[in-house]
C-alpha cells in the first residue's frame, strides 16, 4: 500500500482548500479506513490550512502552502509547511466546546481526529505541523 509521496504547493487562497480536500481523498481512498475517517482527515487537514490562511499569513493570498502527503502500511502522514507568523498548534489551547459560538474549533478538532499531531519551527523559518493517521 505504500506509495510515492504527493507533493502540493498551492498559493493560499481559501478556493485552494478543495484541491487540497481532494488529494487527501485520492490518498486515502487507497486505504481500509472508513469514509467517516476519511472526511475527518480531511476536515483536520482543512482545518489546518485554513488557520494557515486566516492566522499565519493574515489572508495574504500570495504566500505558499506546501503539503506532503506520505502513505505507509502503518499511517497516513499529512506534513504541512507554511512560512508565516509562527504558531505552535500542539501547546495552542483550545477553548472550551461548551462555549457555543462560532470559530475556534478548529485546533480541538484537530487533535480530536489525528493520532499524532507534530509541529515544529525549521531552522530555515517555516512552520512545519505533521498530521498522522494510524491505519
Amino acid at each position: 500500500m505504500e506509495s510515492k509521496p504527493i507533493h502540493l504547493n498551492i498559493k493560499s487562497h481559501p478556493r485552494n482548500l478543495a484541491r487540497i480536500r481532494k488529494e487527501i481523498s485520492n490518498a486515502a481512498a487507497v486505504t481500509n479506513l472508513s469514509e467517516e475517517i476519511i472526511s475527518s482527515i480531511i476536515l483536520a487537514v482543512d482545518e489546518t490550512c485554513s488557520n494557515i490562511i486566516r492566522h499565519s499569513y493574515k489572508n495574504n493570498p500570495d504566500c505558499r502552502i506546501n503539503l506532503t502527503i506520505e502513505l505507509t502500511r502503518e499511517s497516513i502522514c499529512i506534513t504541512i509547511r507554511d512560512n508565516g507568523a509562527e504558531f505552535d498548534i500542539c501547546s495552542a489551547q483550545p477553548r472550551d466546546v461548551t462555549d457555543v459560538k462560532p470559530g475556534g474549533l478548529g485546533i480541538y478538532i484537530i487533535k480530536q481526529v489525528m493520532d499524532n499531531v507534530e509541529y515544529c519551527r525549521t531552522k530555515d523559518g517555516y512552520n512545519q505541523i505533521k498530521l498522522i493517521k494510524k491505519l
